[in-house]
């Protein structure tokens, strides 16, 4: 119990009703009503992380800003979590304020948004959802802290429209983008293929553009099924990053039948995803990214004889990588995290295209166990 005083300054309102359109007159919302953070509500999450009101939970130095563990547990107040989720979200804010994550990207007119995946046990003991409707509104625990992360930054970062937020459409993912694992398959989950142990909970941020692309998937080999993504991904956007996969049980136990690890999912899309020059011209983004390059005769962004044998890989270095990739994102990892989800009820996989540009996929370990 940490008995430090709060720092947020303090109103006293009439009633509950009051203090919800006090939050819209001030802009301290997002368009939906709010739950009003009182001193014991506030007190609670912090005492449900073992954080006094001052702990520093991360810094963002493109905004001279820094979250202290008050802060965000005010904002998940007010987007209705339970006490029990502030170490997840401690551990999220601590994802997205790492020096890797770059947080100024987030004023992109390509409106990106991170994703979270929770992995670990206490995914399943908080009711985070990781089956049917994974991306649409259903648990409380997915639900409000998406929210709480969308709020915190709407507050105490500027992610908002007249702040630093400048995307053309916006990203839903602000709302739903905070989901788990199903971590049922013989399928070592995310956390494990990234080398945390299995009886840890942790939290991956990735930086996404708008959009859920799911894909009819209907054959029954594995690369049968992956040469469906491979067409996608390879088709899409083809910005490096890091890509989100999305694999059903039913897929996965097709893959885990013929010995396919996630590793091997990765490996395969990693050396196929690729496109000719002709092809990126054809759809205008031969060399949008980069200006001219020096030394480089034949710039043209018209199909040239011989385009149609050069070829350009999404994942793989190689030596057009200047034309088709901004300078930040040759600095990036590039990889595919492949994750179960979504239940059974379908043929789809869906992946999410990163944000092309900067900031990479960080993954943080929650630090405080939650009570059930």
């Amino acid at each position: 119990m940490h008995d430090a005083s709060l720092s947020a300054e303090q109103i006293d309102v009439e009633d509950v009703y009051q203090a919800i359109e006090l939050y819209y007159e001030r802009g301290w919302t997002d368009g939906l009503p709010v739950v009003p953070p009182t001193e014991k509500l506030v007190r609670a999450f912090l005492d449900a992380a073992g954080l006094a009101p001052s702990d520093v939970l991360g810094e963002i130095p493109e905004r001279d800003r820094v979250l202290r563990a008050e802060l965000l547990a005010i904002n998940a107040v007010m987007a209705g979590c339970r006490p029990e989720y502030m170490p997840v979200l401690v551990a999220a804010t601590e994802a997205i304020t790492d020096p890797a994550y770059k947080f100024n990207h987030m004023a992109s007119l390509g409106s990106p948004w991170p994703v979270f995946v929770v992995n670990g046990p206490l995914a399943r003991t908080l009711g985070f959802n990781s089956g049917l409707y994974l991306f649409g509104p259903t648990m409380r625990a997915n639900a409000t802290c998406a929210r709480a992360m969308s709020l915190l930054l709407w507050n105490c970062a500027e992610a908002r429209p007249g702040g630093i937020q400048r995307g053309q459409w916006g990203n839903p993912f602000r709302a739903v983008g905070f989901i788990a694992e199903d971590e049922s398959t013989a399928w070592d989950p995310l956390h494990v293929t990234l080398g945390h142990a299995r009886e840890k909970t942790t939290v991956t941020a990735v930086s996404t553009y708008p959009g859920l692309q799911q894909l009819h998937c209907a054959r029954s080999s594995p690369e049968g099924l992956l040469d469906t993504v491979v067409d996608a991904i390879s088709t899409d956007e083809f910005f490096r990053g890091t890509y989100l996969l999305f694999v059903s049980p039913q897929h996965a136990a097709v893959f885990i039948e013929q010995g396919w690890t996630k590793r091997h999912v990765r490996d395969y899309l990693w050396t196929r995803c690729r496109r000719s020059v002709a092809d990126l011209k054809r759809r205008g983004t031969w060399g949008v990214m980069a200006d001219k390059p020096d030394g480089f005769a034949d710039f043209s962004r018209e199909v040239q004889p011989g385009d149609e044998e050069r070829i350009v890989s999404l994942f793989e270095p190689n030596e057009y990588d200047r034309f088709m990739q901004a300078p930040g994102a040759l600095e990036r990892r590039a990889d595919i995290y492949v994750i179960v989800g979504g239940g059974n009820a379908g043929i789809r996989m869906a992946y999410i295209v990163p944000y092309g540009v900067s900031s990479d996929a960080v993954t943080r370990a929650v630090r405080a166990t939650a009570t059930a």
